[in-house]
């Protein structure tokens, strides 16, 4: 019995021992066909096939195959890897490169130090091929601003030379229309003279019926008294000579009728071209008014700085000489083209300001009003110019404030201090202001709130040390400030204003002051 059951397992074991052993033969069978597989792909230079029969035969290996089988597929395994990573090196390809790791750290003893160095020098070319990628589109995207920048100065060339050949057609039209009204004054003239020797005639005319019905009469008097022989003779003689009459008297009627249907004509005309001169007139001043509007675009929106009105007269220049900032400039007409495009692009900002600070118009009237102080106080016309696009953004930093601190009815300390800070963080919207005249509005926005006496933030300057454009700044706003209606109270005279700034010589320069009062 138990005999019987040992031979039942020695039996099983020697079943199981020939079916591992067919089993393992057959799998070290199909390893080898992999790797031949390989070997003749190689052999074709078929690096793809020869990849995945390589794979195929790293994967079929197991704990059965032999040492030496083993060391042939990776071998093998070593020479198609090293080929695969040349080609990828060659030809980036991003998912056969993740392939090839995953395999390698899957069986790390493919890996060589050949293999380790073209993974090195793949990802080294990657490193290097990113980075010219990311220059070209540097470079790429520089070319395109670059491109847009010209773009947008042919487009204001463009837009310049149209506003001059408009301003030229116009002032064509102005004096053809001129010459016209000439023409048709002289046609009035002569048509009001030709009236009138018309109107002489007709009286000549008419004097001249009168004096033939006067003979008339004299006539048929004087032969009142002929015989009956010669009344028949008579009677014809009258009937002709009163055909006559009549047919003299219906001549001048008609004249006298002629003349005054010339004279209705003519003064009709004479009406319909006073109307027509008077439309004239009105498209000579639309035409003057659309020229000062487009010199006014040019300028920027500065009123009174393109000529209109006299020259405001200058004061002594012993304390407001130039700006420090900006000694011995001289302003050349590519100078003042660019002063014209700054101011244009400031009232932009300033228009921005006004809407944030709910202050209606107070950019405009502050700058205007430095521009004519700079002005009066014997500064250059090209200084006054850039004193006047600084005005126009002193207050740039409001534009980085909390927008609900406008809101609030009142304040906390800490949104004290923000609206105090609107003075350090204005530079960040000046990136666009030239170089050369950046200290001007440097000074501007960071110092408009320094007083005489050292009083004001945010640098505790004194006197002369505070800039000439704070000092400007300083008293302009203060002045609008006071002219102007406010919810809280209402807008003060001139001369209360004047006055009230007088008082404060601790906050104000009086020279400034003084000056203002001037001008106001």
């Amino acid at each position: 019995m138990l005999s019987g059951k040992y031979k039942r397992i020695i039996t099983l074991l020697i079943f199981a021992f020939m079916t591992v052993s067919v089993f393992a033969a057959d799998t070290s069978a199909l390893v080898k066909k992999q790797l031949n597989a390989a070997e003749d792909a190689m052999d074709e230079g078929d690096i793809e096939t020869a990849y995945k029969k390589v794979n195929g035969a790293l994967q079929m290996m197991n704990d059965e195959t032999s040492s030496t089988l083993r060391a042939s597929v990776i071998s093998e395994a070593k020479l198609v890897y090293s080929e695969r990573l040349n080609s990828i090196l060659e030809k980036y390809d991003g998912a056969a490169l993740s392939d090839v790791t995953i395999m390698l750290e899957k069986y790390p003893d493919v890996k060589n130090t050949k293999i380790e160095k073209l993974l090195a020098q793949i990802d080294e070319k990657q490193k290097v091929d990113a980075e010219n990628q990311r220059k070209a589109e540097i470079a790429a995207s520089e070319a395109a601003a670059q491109k847009r920048h010209n773009e947008e100065q042919q487009s204001i060339r463009q837009q310049t030379q149209a506003l001059e050949k408009q301003n030229e057609a116009l002032s064509q039209q102005r004096e053809a229309m001129e010459k016209q009204n000439e023409a048709i004054s002289k046609q009035a003239e002569s048509q009001a003279e030709l009236a009138e020797s018309m109107k002489t005639q007709a009286e000549e005319l008419a004097k001249s019926n009168e004096n033939s019905e006067k003979n008339l009469k004299a006539i048929q008097d004087g032969f009142a008294g002929i015989s009956d022989t010669m009344s028949e003779s008579t009677k014809a003689q009258t009937k002709s000579t009163k055909i006559m009459v009549f047919a003299i008297v219906g001549i001048a009627l008609l004249i006298l009728i002629i003349v005054l249907v010339v004279i209705v004509i003519a003064r009709r005309s004479m009406k319909q071209q006073a109307e027509r001169q008077e439309q004239y007139m009105q498209a000579f001043r639309l035409i003057a008014e659309n020229t000062s509007n487009t010199n006014r675009i040019m300028l920027g929106g500065a009123t009174d700085l393109y000529g209109q009105g006299s020259p405001l007269k200058l004061a002594g220049t012993s304390t407001w000489a130039p700006a420090a900032a900006l000694p011995d400039v001289t302003f050349t007409p590519e100078d003042e083209e660019e002063l014209k495009q700054l101011a244009v692009k400031c009232e932009e900002i300033g228009a921005q300001i006004d809407q944030v600070t709910n202050r209606k118009n107070n950019s405009k009237n502050v700058s205007e009003l430095v521009y004519k102080l700079s002005m009066q106080l014997g500064l250059s016309q090209g200084n006054s110019m850039l004193n006047f696009c600084a005005a126009m953004i002193y207050d740039a930093g409001f534009l980085g404030v909390d927008p609900s601190i406008w809101e609030a009815d009142t304040l906390t300390d800490e949104q004290k201090e923000e609206m105090h800070n609107h003075v350090n963080i204005a530079e960040k919207y000046l990136d666009f202001v030239p170089k050369k005249y950046w200290q001007v509005f440097d000074d501007a926005s960071k110092k408009h709130h320094e007083n005489m006496d050292g009083s004001g933030y945010p640098n505790g300057l004194q006197g002369d040390d505070i800039p000439q454009i704070a000092r400007l700044i300083r008293v302009a706003e203060t002045y609008v400030s006071m002219s102007s209606r406010r919810n809280y109270r209402q807008a003060m005279d001139k001369e209360t204003a004047i006055e009230k700034l007088r008082e404060q010589p601790q906050f104000y320069d009086s020279v400034v002051v003084d000056t203002l009062d001037q001008i106001v």
